[in-house]
């Protein structure tokens, strides 16, 4: 085995340093008058240095022996999501905190990365092989058993993450496209159906919509699956005697989907909590929660417009100082920036997203391996998600669901994890 040089990607490096730098500025701003937070910009620094110290650590190691382990590393983050959610300490809602001493980790967090590397390592092990809908199972398994234990918190932001990992890193495995297709069906079925149900539910009667009363019965919903069950097992008996009758696959695969998805929908509808399909649906709409989420981003947005070009000058934001923008440190903290440096404030840190994400893809497309390539696809596709997300929820174009931003926003789980994937990108890219 030869001993791999070490080598840090100063590129990436830099960046990272200038988002914290941004991140610590912005934080200090936000409890510049709040004793609660007044120092939470220090220990958002101390994050940074224990970040920094996992980093040196990481970069280093020999990536053979992540593929051997990956799979542990699994497995023991599944284990503490089921500590979590046993025995987690509660925070607005959600039992997504472990305490470990003085510390409250979100291994959901570190969920991210974890899943990304055993997923990685199974595709690579399976490569080119996802030419059925069995192929699928298995990998769509590892993506589920994090996903449901996560959603027992709740936490439904940070579920949002895992889906768009899983199709661009299984995508890249040249998978049969017609089955990633009835995937995203399904996954849209099961998110938009409940969504449209609640968005009835809050703006009109709906004592009088038979399909929403269908839908909200189990005593109806479940004979009307088990009759779609029956309908798609004599699809497939017939089409297994005629296999030239492409109309009944066709037929039997359009009821399956819809099973699959009737029975999510029917779960996520159930699991999700009144506050959840608010903070979801209230960017079409403020005012079907005007004093709750809906508030935020009507805070954020003023807070954004009213800094302008140039914004209002550092320590100057009326809507920051004197509290009216709400999570202020994690969910719009660049609220914070927009107000105080104005547009050009938040071109710059958008402008060193940008250029992040540009270094990740150019590591996946140079990766030296498959493995490699698929890891560096997950974590540029993690962080391509939640910048998104983050940054268009406080524009009011996307749903409330408190996903971080990535390095930005306050709290050490997520610091940690996106330091941990910086690691593992510039690990790729020395052993290029």
């Amino acid at each position: 085995m030869t001993r791999q040089k070490f080598s840090f990607d100063l590129s990436i490096f830099v960046i990272l340093v200038l988002i914290i730098s941004m991140s610590i500025l912005a934080l200090y701003s936000a409890g510049y008058n709040k004793p609660v937070y007044k120092n939470i910009y220090l220990t958002q620094f101390l994050w940074f240095v224990i970040g920094l110290v996992l980093m040196l650590a990481i970069i280093p190691v020999n990536f053979k022996k992540v593929y051997n382990y990956a799979h542990y590393i699994y497995l023991i983050t599944i284990l503490l999501l089921i500590i979590t959610a046993l025995f987690g300490r509660e925070i607005r809602h959600t039992r997504g905190w472990l305490t470990i001493g003085p510390i409250n980790f979100q291994f959901s967090e570190i969920a991210k990365i974890a899943t990304i590397l055993f997923l990685a390592k199974y595709i690579d092990y399976h490569y080119r092989e996802f030419n059925k809908f069995k192929d699928f199972i298995f990998p769509f398994l590892i993506l589920l058993f994090p996903i449901f234990l996560i959603l027992l918190q709740p936490d439904l932001g940070s579920t949002l993450v895992f889906f768009p990992v899983f199709f661009v890193m299984i995508y890249l495995a040249d998978a049969n496209i017609k089955y990633l297709i009835y995937i995203m069906i399904i996954g849209a079925i099961t998110i938009i159906l409940p969504l449209l149900i609640s968005y009835f539910e809050f703006t009109m009667d709906v004592s009088n919509i038979i399909w929403i009363k269908i839908f909200k019965d189990k005593s109806i919903l479940f004979p009307l699956i088990l009759l779609f069950f029956i309908f798609t097992l004599f699809f497939k008996i017939i089409y297994k005697f005629y296999p030239k009758q492409v109309l009944l696959n066709a037929i039997s695969n359009i009821l399956i989907i819809l099973l699959i998805g009737l029975l999510f929908s029917y779960t996520v509808n159930q699991k999700l909590k009144t506050y959840q399909k608010k903070r979801l649906l209230v960017f079409v709409d403020p005012e079907i929660d005007p004093y709750g989420t809906g508030y935020n981003i009507i805070q954020s947005k003023i807070a954004i417009g009213s800094g302008k070009l140039f914004g209002k000058g550092y320590l100057q934001g009326s809507q920051t100082q004197l509290g009216f923008l709400p999570e202020q440190t994690t969910d719009f903290i660049i609220s914070v920036i927009g107000e105080e440096f104005g547009w050009l404030g938040m071109s710059f840190v958008l402008l060193l997203y940008f250029l992040l994400i540009v270094q990740a893809l150019k590591i996946v497309y140079n990766a030296r391996d498959p493995y490699s390539s698929l890891i560096a696809t997950g974590i540029s596709t993690m962080f391509i998600v939640q910048i998104f997300i983050n940054v268009g929820m406080t524009l009011g174009i996307m749903p409330v669901t408190g996903i971080p931003l990535p390095f930005l926003s306050y709290g050490g789980s997520s610091l940690i994890t996106s330091m941990i994937g910086a690691a593992i990108l510039i690990n790729i890219k020395t052993q290029r």
